[in-house]
């Protein structure tokens, strides 16, 4: 009987080690790993609450996740590098995962006949780069977020695609490849409205777009399936916080759309995951306007009177300017008056008399000093026909690193 007593310990031993290690078993499935996710950017990141409208999404499918958001208005990754909280929150959390997201033009201030466009990545790869080495070195990965082309211009999709791209495998980083996908949509339902009304910012389906894809490319997962209703905290648009207290619908689309939006994220993730991470794509040159024609004989133009057309050359609301050039001749010298209408109560209209005007034997110059914006506009013309000018128009504001250069076209009409 002692012997019995002795030994049925043993017995019982096998199963209260299944016990246990079933029990260890059902809580890791019931407490999955946190996965930690870093947000560094600007509008395009805090639009809708990409980081609350991301973690919502994880969430649904069992995913722990953890975010933080560093998104003043405007910053490029060199503002974030020099200056604020990005630097500090980096250094302070265990992240697994930083999403970084540069201006949407690459931190180029470039205007062609009133357009922002992409004229080049000489301010972001450095900081990209920079950004890159230092997440690694906290043992966390950085995950480039590349944008999209605006409303106006998805010309521009190709140099960002390239430059995200080629930023990510000379820095060893992944690539989230939101801009691809949003192009796919367009293209597929450009019903589905991805735009904010400027047609710059995401709306609440672009930010989902957005959210899925970086979801594909952090977890490895379809997003299809995933809720098509986020509720959660949103962003003060005049702050650029995020507002804890309250609660919002962040995003609500029908099935068909949901479904459209999973799938085009899905497939531009398998895209760059089939090939290593990144796409090896070409560089497209900057935009330039047409070059002009080269224009009649001016003597067989009759010059002198009241020419009037468009100038495609400020950015909206003043897109585009109503030109007005008048002509005379004086002696063996000629004369001109420059009206701008911007029809605008945001902007006064400007009438000033050219003191520089030039007319050769084919083109003729003249400036605008101190016109609005405080441009100092140069202009170029030839006639296309005796009864019409055309010309180029372009300013420099400011110096340094970054000016902001415009480049517009002009074409006025014998009235």
């Amino acid at each position: 009987m002692a012997s019995e007593r002795r030994n049925s310990p043993r017995k019982f031993l096998p199963g209260v080690i299944a016990v246990l290690i079933f029990s260890f078993w059902i809580g890791a499935q019931e407490k999955p790993s946190l996965i930690r996710v870093l947000f560094i950017g600007n509008s395009y990141t805090y639009f809708n609450n990409l980081p609350e409208m991301f973690g919502k999404l994880a969430q649904s499918r069992g995913h722990a996740v953890e975010t933080r958001m560093c998104a003043p208005g405007g910053w490029r990754l060199k503002d974030h590098w020099e200056r604020g909280e990005a630097p500090n929150a980096l250094h302070q959390g265990k992240w697994d995962f930083v999403v970084l997201q540069e201006q949407s033009t690459l931190g180029s201030n470039y205007y062609l006949e009133g357009k922002a466009r992409i004229s080049s990545d000489q301010l972001f790869r450095p900081y990209a780069q920079r950004w890159a080495a230092e997440v690694r070195s906290v043992g966390a990965v950085p995950m480039f977020y590349l944008t999209w082309a605006r409303k106006a211009t998805p010309e521009d999709q190709a140099q960002l695609n390239y430059v995200y791209m080629s930023a990510a495998k000379e820095n060893g980083a992944r690539v989230a490849p939101v801009g691809i996908a949003w192009e796919t949509v367009r293209k597929q339902d450009p019903s589905l409205e991805l735009f904010y009304v400027d047609g710059s910012h995401p709306s609440p389906a672009g930010t989902y777009l957005a959210a899925c894809t970086i979801y594909a490319a952090i977890f490895h997962q379809s997003p299809s399936g995933l809720p098509r209703t986020i509720v959660g905290v949103p962003v003060n648009l005049q702050t650029a916080k995020p507002e804890p207290g309250r609660k919002a619908v962040l995003a609500d689309l029908s099935g068909r759309r949901a479904r459209v939006i999973q799938d085009a994220a899905w497939a531009a993730w398998q895209e760059v995951d089939k090939n290593g991470g990144t796409l090896d794509l070409a560089s497209v040159a900057a935009p330039e306007s047409a070059p002009l024609p080269p224009g009649v004989l001016l003597a067989t133009v009759p010059l002198a009177g009241k020419w009037t057309g468009n100038l495609l050359f400020y950015p909206a609301p003043f897109l585009p300017t109503e030109m007005v050039l008048r002509l005379r001749k004086q002696g063996s010298d000629w004369k001109g008056r420059l009206e701008l209408w911007f029809h605008s109560e945001d902007q006064r209209d400007q009438s000033l008399d050219l003191e520089d005007l030039q007319v050769g034997e084919r083109d003729l110059f003249f400036t605008v000093p101190k016109a609005p914006q405080n441009l100092n506009i140069r202009f170029q013309g030839v006639a296309a026909s005796p009864q019409e000018l055309r010309g180029i128009s372009q300013a420099t504001l400011g110096s340094g690193e970054s000016p902001t250069r415009l480049f517009g076209t002009w074409v006025l009409r014998k009235k």
